[in-house]
């Protein structure tokens, strides 16, 4: 990474959060808080961004949060942004995970990457999910995506992976093998 990138404050997602401080081209990162459903991991955030900004003496040009707007997270980096008078940028979740790579790598150059992570809200309001992306320092486009899935019991199908498995078979029209493949899972009685 150079120097020439402003100082920005990225807030996280809700699950597994961490925050992170790019300042002069260097990274500093937050522990990793957990999930932001635990009112405990939203309180070590807060103060985890306030200790990253203490750490930005110039102050910082953006504060970067997922598009979700439920988020605390969110909520949080708009309300900072606010009280700062810098904007607060949404970026996509699967767009966030490709520039971390590439920054990770110091990819500067255009990139075709695959997020296969779970969901993540799209630029559309919709759910996304598998993600093949274009992105470029500053830009990014969605090339294509796997077939949308329903989501059965939203981010506890990221805990539950048989629920995404039950979806799949779902929409495959074998609705009748969820209760055989994992009837014992979830207290079903597997058909014989």
């Amino acid at each position: 990474m150079t120097s020439t990138m402003p100082t920005v404050l990225a807030c996280g997602a809700w699950l597994k959060n961490s925050a992170c401080l790019l300042d002069d081209g260097r990274p500093m990162w937050s522990p990793v808080h957990g999930d932001l459903g635990d009112p405990q991991a939203c309180v070590a955030l807060e103060a985890s961004l306030r200790a990253l900004l203490a750490d930005a003496p110039a102050g910082v040009s953006a504060i970067a949060h997922d598009l979700h707007p439920d988020f605390f997270s969110t909520q949080l980096a708009v309300s900072l942004a606010d009280g700062l008078g810098v904007p607060a940028i949404g970026v996509q979740h699967h767009h966030a995970h490709i520039a971390a790579v590439m920054a990770e790598h110091g990819v500067t150059e255009p990139v075709v990457g695959l997020a296969l992570d779970g969901v993540g809200l799209g630029t559309d309001g919709a759910a996304w999910g598998g993600e093949l992306l274009w992105v470029a320092p500053g830009d990014w486009r969605r090339l294509g995506h796997l077939s949308p899935l329903h989501l059965p019991g939203g981010d506890v199908a990221a805990r539950e992976p048989w629920r995404m498995a039950a979806a799949a078979l779902h929409a495959l029209g074998r609705a009748d093998d969820i209760v055989a493949r994992f009837g014992a899972v979830v207290g079903g009685v597997p058909a014989r």
